[in-house]
């Protein structure tokens, strides 16, 4: 093994865990554990939300992440692949191969993903006291909404107009059931169905690189959390509003 063969392996390794949500602590705790398992020399690793370096005596390389979604079981396994490295159960070889499995595993598949916002919605209704109506009404707003943020998100469009194009389509879709009679409190299905797309995880990420000391890429994420939910909002009380007057107030 050359150093330069560990430095790719862990820069893709780093890559991989921010790109599937991974914090920034955790990036640089598990390639600096899996760095100083082959190599005792001097390396450093700087990590932030959307990049980082790494450095192995002559050899630098730095990376760039530009994308990034929430795919735990891949942070899962990479963090078990690098325990059973450091442990010395697997060497270098087979850790790159244990990897590139990893790295190409395609997770759950779209249906399953959009039957589980559809779920959630409809439970995060009934939890808010909302009927069974509302929380049916909710399941389809979620299916349809989900699947429309995965369609805009495969054609690469940004995330803010993707997050406030599924506030508009939530608020838009819970108002036409509700006017079809077909829900009992439309604040509770709105409530209900946008609950889901929250960025409830980015915040505890956030909050654990803070606590873990690294102030940059917490206070980062916070702003991109604080983002996200502004979209969502402003995407579903415009729509709100706007139906609001055309309707004269009879929403």
């Amino acid at each position: 093994m050359e150093l330069k063969e560990l430095l790719d392996f862990a820069a893709e390794v780093g890559k991989c865990l921010l790109e599937s949500g991974g914090e920034t602590s955790r990036v640089e705790d598990t390639l600096t554990r899996i760095i100083k398992h082959f190599y005792n020399g001097h390396s450093e690793i700087f990590v932030v939300l959307t990049g980082f370096f790494v450095n192995i005596e002559i050899y630098t390389v730095t990376v760039r992440v530009g994308k990034r979604t929430i795919n735990l079981e891949k942070v899962s396994k990479i963090n078990m692949m690098s325990r059973d490295i450091v442990s010395g159960k697997i060497g270098f070889g087979e850790a790159v191969e244990r990897f590139e499995g990893i790295k190409q595993s395609k997770g759950y598949p779209v249906w399953v993903k959009t039957l589980s916002a559809a779920v959630s919605c409809a439970f995060f209704t009934l939890l808010q006291n909302g009927g069974l109506s509302d929380s049916a009404n909710s399941f389809l707003v979620g299916a349809a909404v989900y699947a429309v943020i995965w369609l805009m998100r495969r054609h690469s469009a940004a995330d803010f107009i993707v997050t406030f194009s599924g506030g508009v389509l939530i608020a838009m879709l819970t108002a036409l059931m509700y006017t079809l009679g077909l829900g009992g409190n439309i604040n509770i299905m709105i409530a209900g169905s946008i609950m889901p797309f929250v960025p409830g995880l980015a915040v505890t990420n956030a909050l654990r690189d803070i606590i873990a000391g690294d102030y940059l890429s917490g206070g980062t994420r916070i702003f991109d959390a604080v983002v996200t939910a502004v979209a969502l909002a402003a995407g579903a009380g415009a729509m709100m509003y706007m139906l609001e007057y055309i309707s004269g107030g009879r929403l």
